[in-house]
């Protein structure tokens, strides 16, 4: 397997981490306590790096705590991430969610606390941020065909009385990296305000965006936002690599690591693949996993031996692929009819295998 090598130099991950740890941004989420939410009680998730990724099974906590960012700022509605039913949501009355943020309109040398929770079957958010936030949930893959805000582009009849113009430049050549291919005769058609709908070709042969790839769409649409976003905004993803390939997936998250440094754009994404880590530092990853937040870099797999989803009788978690291979040869040694048995799992570092373990031990004991 070739190793993977990403466009961001080392020294740029250097730079937006040191960035974040002098709280260089005009605006920036640092910090989130989950007193209470969901799964959730007692957590913090800190974000150390401008670009996070929220990794974990299903029904883990990702999304609730890409909610729990989403909602620190004005501009977002609540019931977007946390709406309310009458029928089964008792529980919600106690929960509560605490920020550090950057926002040096309010507070230009030091950071400012502030509050959400849910109380008298409403939420009570304390002296509101503003800050320019895009959400991208799943279903801006939906394909064009099945938009219903498209429906009239397929009829007959229908004569589109706008303008087109050639997609942007530097959209252009940010989509052409994500994707691999050449856009640069595509052309948007602005349907309304907030809406556009795009063509592609090669300058000779075009072809509507009912016949583009889900991903290809979303990926023009994610950039072409982002790129008019100004600068301190923050970008929410769910599931990043919705319709993408893998290397698509590696390519989006390095432009978000691109993005970070050219406007100072802070990122948060849940994710269920791991080519969505592979271009990011350990501490830019957490996992969710059963209500808990644990920050460093772990496989998939081992999410789900830590999450009990595996056949085998026995997890070992250690700091990293060599010491997998090491501990496998000693199993495959002393141990040869018990390999299919015991599964061994690299997670990123000594401390990380460690509190696995340590966790793991906790919850045996109290079942």
């Amino acid at each position: 397997m070739t190793e993977f090598r990403s466009e961001i130099r080392d020294s740029v991950i250097r730079d937006l981490a040191v960035k974040v740890k002098g709280s260089d941004y005009g605006a920036y989420l640092r910090r989130i306590r989950l007193a209470r939410a969901r799964a959730f009680s007692g957590e913090t998730v800190d974000f150390e790096f401008p670009v996070t990724a929220l990794i974990g099974t299903n029904g883990g906590g990702k999304s609730t705590i890409l909610g729990a960012a989403a909602i620190a700022y004005k501009s977002i509605r609540l019931a977007l991430f946390f709406p309310k039913s009458s029928l089964g949501d008792e529980s919600m009355r106690d929960w509560s969610m605490a920020y550090e943020l950057v926002d040096k309109s309010k507070n230009p040398t030091q950071s400012i606390q502030r509050t959400a929770r849910f109380r008298n079957a409403k939420w009570a958010r304390d002296d509101l941020v503003d800050r320019h936030v895009l959400y991208f949930g799943i279903n801006r893959t939906v394909p064009a065909g099945e938009r219903r805000e498209f429906k009239k582009f397929a009829t007959i009849n229908y004569k589109f009385a706008g303008s087109r113009s050639v997609m942007e430049k530097a959209v252009a050549e940010q989509v052409a990296r994500i994707l691999g291919k050449d856009v640069s005769k595509f052309q948007r058609a602005d349907i309304s305000g907030s809406q556009a709908f795009y063509s592609g070709g090669d300058g000779q042969i075009s072809y509507s965006e009912f016949h583009f790839g889900a991903g290809e769409s979303s990926v023009i649409r994610m950039v072409s936002e982002i790129e008019a976003a100004p600068t301190n905004a923050l970008v929410l993803i769910e599931e990043i690599e919705n319709g993408l390939h893998p290397v698509a997936t590696k390519a989006m998250v390095e432009y978000l690591m691109d993005v970070a440094k050219r406007k100072a754009i802070q990122s948060i994404f849940t994710t269920h693949s791991e080519d969505a880590l592979e271009p990011l530092p350990s501490e830019a990853i957490w996992s969710a996993i059963d209500g808990k937040a644990r920050q460093g870099r772990v496989s998939i797999a081992a999410l789900r031996a830590i999450t009990g989803r595996i056949d085998q009788r026995m997890a070992i978690f250690v700091e990293d692929a060599f010491a997998k291979d090491w501990v496998e040869s000693i199993i495959r040694h002393f141990l040869p009819d018990r390999m299919d048995e015991i599964g061994v799992y690299a997670v990123s570092g000594d401390g990380t295998a460690h509190a696995i373990h340590i966790a793991q031990e906790e919850s045996s004991s109290r079942r």
